[in-house]
């Protein structure tokens, strides 16, 4: 076995880890979740000026990102994978953390500022359809 049918046999190991840990997902699952994305953190920056619907925005917002995380973790148990491994634990350990400091900065958030969040949210919306697009297979 030369350098070459190596690197080749090591790719393909890789691919196949990386198919196993994070199968494709189905087509509608990554709009959906884009969409989620998109609301949680447009919501999140709402700031009214009340505190209670302040809180209640950023409940929200909170609500709809762990709707698209029960939503990526509901379909890996449809395909019969239980648990977080390798690849998959990373990205759900670097969403959830994300989502904490969107969650902070709701509590700081200014009215002035909504179009920031709302842009902001229509960026990652997109962000992250995108990149679960490219985990579909499609």
């Amino acid at each position: 076995m030369d350098a070459d049918e190596a690197n080749e046999a090591l790719d393909q190991a890789r691919r196949s880890y990386a198919t196993a840990a994070q199968p494709p997902l189905p087509g509608w699952a990554p709009a959906l979740c884009g969409l989620l994305v998109a609301g949680a953190i447009t919501l999140d920056g709402l700031a009214p000026d009340d505190t209670w619907l302040r809180l209640a925005a950023i409940a929200g917002g909170a609500a709809l990102g762990l709707l698209a995380l029960g939503l990526l973790r509901n379909l890996r148990l449809r395909q019969g994978i239980r648990g977080l491994r390798g690849p998959a634990r990373k990205a759900q350990t670097e969403l959830f953390s994300v989502g904490l400091v969107f969650i902070v900065l709701g509590l700081g958030a200014f009215p002035g500022g909504r179009l920031i969040y709302a842009g902001i949210g229509v960026f990652a919306g997109a962000f992250a359809w995108w990149k679960l697009q490219t985990k579909a297979g499609r």
